[in-house]
Formats: C-alpha cells, structure tokens, sequence
C-alpha cells in the first residue's frame, strides 16, 4: 500500500503544482508512477469544468472563458509538458541528425522556432475554447483530453524504446512496473471510451480514433526523427493529443 501511496505522491510531485508530502526518489518510489498520472488529467478537467459552470453561472465573456480554460491547465502542470512541445519544436526544425536533435532537447535555451510553437500552441487553444463555448454541452468531452493525453503518454514511455540512456523518460520507464502501467492505464482508456462513446456515440468515436491516430503518428516520430522516446517528446505528444481532442469536439460541434 506505501508503494502505491508513493506513487501517488511522486506523480503529483513530479508532473504537477499540487503541494505534496516529501518522499525520497527510490526505485520502488517510481515503480507505480505512471498508473496515477491520468489522474492529474481528471484534475485537469475538473477544475477546467469547474471554471466552465462559473462563466456559465456568473454569464462570463467567451474571452474570459477561454483565457480560463488555456491557462489553467499550464499552471496545474506547471508548464512542464508545453516545455517538451517547445523543445521538440526547436528540435524537428532544426532539421540535424539524430544525434544533434537529441542535444538540441537537452539544450534549457528557447529557439525560434520553440517561441513560434508556444505562441501558435497557445493561440489555437484560446481559439478552439473560445468556440466550444457556444455548445456547453461538449465542454466535458474536451475535458477528457486531458484524461486520455496522460493515458497514452504513459503507455508510450513504458512501451517504447528510449532514445537515449539517461534523463527522465529513461529512468521512470527502467523503474516503472511495465505490466502493471499497462494494464492500468489500458482499463483507463477502455472506461473512457466506453463512456465517450455511450454520451455521444460519433463524436466520441471520432474522439477516440483521433487519439489513435496522433498515438501511431508519435510512435512513427519517435523512431523515425529520434530513435526513441524522451521526456520532452512525451510532453510534446501530451500537448498534441489535448489540441487535437478539442479541435475534434469544437468542428464536430460546429458541424453538429
């Protein structure tokens, strides 16, 4: 029960802001990690529909509203993941070898093209929220983005190879219990969608075989431009997978 307790502690520690009781980093520490990371998802989404009620309740400005909804999960996650989006930006466009894009992710500088992936990022998110707020009734399915996002990141750090021998993604996957994770968050993903598709049976469909798109698209990324998996990759896939989810429910609802 302490493992799993510490698990808990260190996926919050380590992927959000939310204060934390102190726990050593130890390898049992780490092993069930990445079965309470979703977790940090549901958060997401709740304090994400919890804001979405309040403009609803107090008739909030659409601005307002998806100023709201693009910042909050940034100051859940702390920034961590839109870290990774930004180096991996910075990476594929620099357009180098393997090797020199695995430094460039490594490098703590912001280049160009990272600034212009945040701002663009951002910018779309801001958007696509501001237009969900004319059909309230799929801001929930938004929501599960986050959800299903910490879902398949977790299931690719633990699943796929690791580009290099050091840094984050190495260490929690070498760590992690590998069957456990998997069956964890594979129950996650199966009792999401069966409740997507049970609420709205297209769109959440479609809501599910994007993510599976965006999951095989990553999986070909990864091997094809870095040869595995980082942490800042991971995060890239995070942010992506969020964006597309969202794009999904806001076009299907202008279509629907």
């Amino acid at each position: 029960m302490k493992k799993w307790l510490n698990g808990f502690c260190a996926a919050f520690s380590m992927y959000s802001t939310v204060p934390m009781p102190q726990i050593q980093w130890r390898e049992d520490t780490m092993r069930y990690l990445f079965c309470f990371f979703p977790w940090i998802g549901l958060l997401t989404g709740g304090l994400c529909l919890g804001w979405a009620w309040f403009c609803r309740a107090w008739q909030v400005g659409a601005l307002l509203f998806a100023g709201g909804m693009t910042l909050l999960p940034l100051i859940v996650s702390g920034g961590i993941h839109l870290d990774g989006l930004v180096d991996t930006a910075d990476a594929l466009y620099s357009r180098r070898e393997t090797e020199k894009k695995l430094e460039i992710l490594k490098d703590p500088h912001v280049g160009a093209f990272g600034v212009m992936a945040c701002c663009g990022y951002l910018l779309a998110s801001f958007a696509l929220w501001g237009q969900v707020y004319e059909t309230p009734r799929l801001i929930g399915l938004c929501c599960i983005g986050f959800f299903l996002s910490r879902c398949c990141s977790a299931l690719a750090v633990v699943s796929f190879p690791a580009a290099k021998n050091s840094g984050l993604a190495h260490l929690f996957s070498s760590y992690a219990d590998k069957k456990t994770v998997r069956i964890c968050c594979g129950f996650y993903l199966l009792l999401a969608g069966a409740l997507l598709v049970w609420k709205l049976l297209w769109l959440g469909a479609a809501v599910l075989i994007t993510i599976g798109f965006v999951f095989v698209g990553f999986w070909h990324l990864c091997r094809k431009q870095f040869g595995g998996i980082t942490g800042d990759l991971a995060g890239f896939f995070l942010q992506v997978a969020e964006l597309a989810v969202l794009a999904v429910c806001t076009f299907g609802g202008i279509m629907g």
